[in-house]
């Protein structure tokens, strides 16, 4: 995923994280590294632009959502 990409993918997530229920944000969307992400786990790491927001936005693309 080069920047462009991970830019657009970026704006996608924030777009629909807005519209995921308050009780939801708690549920696992992925699995990276071994490790579960929930929608709040990914707000904050891509966010913050970590070396893991790039691999859940992947992750992401790859499952459809988005």
């Amino acid at each position: 995923m080069n920047n462009k990409e991970y830019e657009v993918a970026k704006a996608q997530f924030l777009k629909m994280i807005a519209s995921v229920p308050l009780p939801l944000r708690n549920e696992i969307i992925a699995v990276i590294d071994n490790q579960t992400i929930s929608w709040t786990a990914a707000y904050g790491e891509i966010k913050q632009n970590t070396p893991k927001a790039k691999k859940i936005l992947e992750h992401l693309k790859k499952i459809e959502l988005i």
